[in-house]
């Protein structure tokens, strides 16, 4: 009998070993999809690279965020910034998220957008523009990207 209790034991103590591996064979496949996830924290993330790149007067920074093969319009958006650029010397950029949505036809996020902009002109009068703004966006081998904003003359204004 003591044999018997022995071998079932056994049982037991193999049945218990694998058990606390189940959870974790489950865990390892969610990371790998968790950032291809449209959320808050990826658009959060995409607008703070254009906050910044507006900022420091960085234009490379700034296209990098947009979609150059899947964009409609982005060799005028290349300019249209370029030429922004050439226009105002400082730059405030503020946005505050208001929704983020995701589905069949797309992944879009919409921000108010607030920026403070003075002139290279020698007597400069600061300009502010204000707009609830669209952004259309892809995820591509680069991470997420926007491929359509609106409005588009935002920044040509």
């Amino acid at each position: 009998m003591a044999h018997g209790g022995s071998a079932f034991l056994d049982i037991l103590a193999a049945t218990q070993d694998k058990t606390p591996d189940a959870p974790s064979t489950d865990q390892p496949p969610s990371p790998p999809t968790q950032p291809v996830d449209f959320s808050d924290e990826v658009v959060r993330d995409v607008l703070t690279d254009l906050q910044r790149g507006i900022e420091a007067h960085d234009l490379d920074r700034v296209l990098d965020i947009f979609d150059q093969q899947n964009m409609k319009d982005y060799a005028q958006f290349h300019d249209q910034m370029v030429a922004f650029f050439r226009r105002y010397d400082s730059v405030k950029f503020r946005y505050q998220l208001l929704q983020v949505t995701s589905g069949k036809d797309g992944s879009f996020a919409i921000a108010d957008i607030d920026m403070d902009a003075a002139p290279s002109d020698i007597l400069p009068t600061p300009q502010r523009r204000s707009t609830q703004m669209r952004f259309q966006m892809q995820r591509g081998p680069k991470g997420w990207k926007v491929v359509a904003l609106r409005p588009a003359d935002f920044f040509n204004q």
